[in-house]
């Protein structure tokens, strides 16, 4: 069946009245404008699963089950699912702005992020436009919007992004940093058909967080205590925090912090991207080192270990960090770690979790380069599965929120297996042809890799598109060896594009994506 969005709120209405006999219907909601399909709906053919083992991530007592409370899915970050994902069987697309729990509807920039499901199945997101900014639970089969709650709209868009790493608790409630020093805990109202957004609770963390920073990550930990990192973008460097909840009051949050430092030029060492939290401690990137830190008894964090990396010392095309452009994954059952570095040549660099090393073991396990050399930069989390990693390319990529105008990233995605013994890594696999600067899911009931790669239809090149049409597919590649099993076409233009936002997955088959005119879904037939 192909697509055709224009046909999406007719058949939505007509889909509606067999309710009774059909769990599918279409988006109620205003779809997300799309312009022309000019390259083929479909490539490939559908997929056979291949299962493979589950992904071992464990369970965090305070937050929702994996892996439905984190946009990584899980504290470690891994990206990998034990769900099923779709197959590729006569899939359908929808979409939606959003708009009935938007106060600007008209405003075609709605740029949702982060991602979460509630008990009921619901996605939860966050999302911000020129003028609104909310959290926002939506219909999982019609992407309809249900309710809103309103947080600040932020000045600097890319200081907002601690928002992206909200997580849904134990309780049903969404936990999200709002701009530029606040947490806000979200839970559920009214009724399952008629819900609503409330805020019960929070976190002033504005005597914490210095003057001109903000808050870049947050996790609860397996005591329940509130992990959360500082930017270092004001006058002093990055830092990172416990707050215990049965300590806090408004005048003193009692969070103790460990603070980062400066590099040889006095400059502030930096984090973007939120972090990776095990029962021993948090593993966190900054601008220039790889930090290992735990917290005792009294709650104070300390530093357990810390490692430099290759960096080039500046934003690469494609990043919007400094640095490493990555959070950190917990793979091999807890025992490493891995990031991407900022190296002219990028490399895949992994090392050991724990505090204290054994005989004859070294920090860092492996450095191995993937990519293209001059070509390379991450901006998302590495996937990470038993002992593998995956990283996808982003450099060459921008937007300018303004205007609208995008150039395309280079190609590629790299699956580096760590040695079973521990004593190197090699390179699995290299694909140098898919396009994609999403934050993509592995199903570990499929054996495929989920990601929204980008195609350009360089025929259709004229003044508004010099780099050609950009035509945007949900794509599945093959686990074990890389390849595009299939791509089906999602939608054409601007909108359907994505600031590194990250897939979600629910066990009814579909899977969701926010993007910068709203949401995104897909689903095989039923």
């Amino acid at each position: 069946m192909k697509t055709n969005n224009k046909l999406f709120i007719v058949l939505g209405l007509a889909l509606l009245l067999l309710a009774a006999s059909t769990t599918w219907v279409f988006a109620l909601d205003p779809t997300v404008p799309s312009g022309p399909r000019t390259l083929p709906d479909f490539f490939g053919a559908p997929a056979k699963a291949h299962p493979l083992a589950n992904s071992r991530a464990p369970q965090n007592p305070f937050l929702a089950p994996n892996p439905y409370n984190h946009p990584h899915n899980d504290p470690w970050n891994s990206d990998a699912v034990d769900i099923a994902g779709p197959l590729g069987n006569d899939p359908q697309v929808w979409s939606s702005t959003l708009a009935s729990v938007r106060e600007y509807p008209d405003d075609a920039l709605f740029n949702c992020t982060a991602m979460a499901f509630d008990s009921h199945g619901r996605p939860l997101t966050t999302c911000m436009g020129f003028h609104e900014a909310y959290v926002v639970l939506a219909d999982k089969d019609t992407l309809e919007g249900l309710a809103a709650y309103p947080v600040p709209v932020p000045t600097n868009r890319l200081s907002a992004l601690g928002s992206m790493y909200s997580f849904l608790d134990n309780h049903d409630r969404f936990v999200v940093a709002t701009y530029p020093d606040q947490v806000y805990i979200l839970a559920e109202g009214g009724t399952e058909t008629n819900p609503t957004l409330e805020k019960v609770g929070g976190y002033d963390l504005s005597v914490t967080v210095p003057d001109g920073d903000n808050i870049a990550g947050i996790m609860a930990d397996w005591q329940g205590r509130l992990w959360f990192s500082i930017a270092g973008a004001g006058a002093e460097p990055a830092q990172v925090c416990v707050l215990n909840p049965a300590n806090y009051t408004d005048t003193d949050p009692g969070a103790k912090c460990v603070q980062f430092g400066t590099d040889g030029n006095g400059k502030n060492e930096l984090i973007r991207n939120t972090f990776a939290l095990t029962k021993d401690g948090a593993y966190v990137v900054s601008s220039q080192r790889m930090y290992g830190i735990a917290a005792g008894p009294d709650d104070q964090p300390y530093v357990m270990w810390s490692e430099p990396y290759q960096t080039i010392g500046e934003v690469k095309p494609g990043q919007y960090s400094l640095g490493s452009g990555t959070s950190p994954t917990i793979v091999g059952n807890g025992k490493y770690v891995g990031i991407t570095d900022n190296d002219e040549q990028l490399h895949v660099v992994v090392y050991r979790t724990a505090e204290r090393l054994g005989p004859n073991e070294t920090r860092v396990v492996c450095e191995v380069p993937v990519f293209e050399n001059g070509a390379g930069a991450a901006e998302n989390s590495l996937v990470g599965f038993e002992l593998s990693l995956l990283a996808e390319n982003v450099y060459g990529y921008t937007f300018d929120f303004r205007t609208g105008a995008m150039t395309p990233n280079e190609p590629g995605f790299a699956r580096v297996d760590i040695d079973p013994n521990g004593k190197g890594c090699s390179l699995g696999w290299e694909n140098d042809e898919i396009t994609s600067n999403v934050c993509g899911h592995l199903s570990t009931r499929t054996g495929l890799y989920y990601t929204l790669s980008r195609k350009m239809d360089e025929s259709m090149t004229d003044l508004q598109h010099p780099y050609g049409l950009d035509e945007y597919y949900w794509t599945a590649l093959d686990w074990r060896t890389g390849e595009a099993v299939w791509e089906k076409w999602a939608g054409t233009g601007t909108w359907y594009d994505s600031w590194y936002s990250c897939i979600g997955m629910v066990p009814n088959g579909a899977m969701f994506l926010g993007e910068y005119g709203g949401v995104l879904a897909i689903r095989d037939t039923p």
